[in-house]
């Protein structure tokens, strides 16, 4: 991740400005140094979203515990087959991966600063845990899904979603100009 990325950002850079009256060309590179009635400008910005780091702490939650839910049914038999305990939740092998998939997607949304990926994929997130809560028994073999544990999904799809469409954005410009 280089410096122009990630939800808070800032940025400083100074320019020296010398008149072109006072332009000397040396034969040896010579370091930068100000000279009189020249002007130095610095320009300074920084920017803060709030909305990247909601998605992206969901994104990690879900990634986590979709990794322990791996790790603990593996991959021996079928993927279905060991229901394992997470946080006092039931998972099996393919419910850690899809939790894994949709955590790594509003990871990399929230790294990317993007809002509609968090929009996105805080909706599948919300309405798959929404469907997960009201038709439990479909998927009570295949992915031992809880209730509560769906509903703790669509719950957090719905906080991706809101912070990605309410919370503001914040940047910040300011440039200064000095007469040397």
């Amino acid at each position: 991740m280089t410096i122009n990325e990630g939800p808070y950002h800032e940025r400083s850079e100074a320019i020296i400005e010398t008149p072109v009256a006072q332009t000397v060309v040396h034969e040896t590179p010579v370091a930068t140094v100000p000279v009189a009635g020249s002007r130095v400008r610095t320009a300074y910005s920084s920017r803060f979203e709030p909305d990247a780091i909601v998605a992206a702490l969901v994104g990690l939650a879900l990634l986590l515990l979709g990794l322990i839910a791996v790790t603990r049914g593996g991959f021996d038999g079928e993927m279905s087959d060991p229901i394992v305990e997470v946080l006092g939740f039931t998972h099996t092998t393919t419910l850690g991966l899809i939790e894994i998939a949709i955590g790594v997607c509003l990871l990399i949304a929230g790294a990317t600063r993007s809002r509609s990926g968090a929009l996105f994929f805080g909706a599948i997130l919300g309405v798959a845990g929404f469907v997960g809560a009201v038709q439990t028994e479909s998927f009570d073999t295949s992915l031992a899904l809880e209730s509560s544990m769906a509903w703790l999904a669509a719950l957090a799809g719905l906080v991706v979603v809101l912070a990605a469409l309410m919370l503001p954005r914040f940047a910040r410009q300011s440039t200064v100009v000095e007469q040397v």
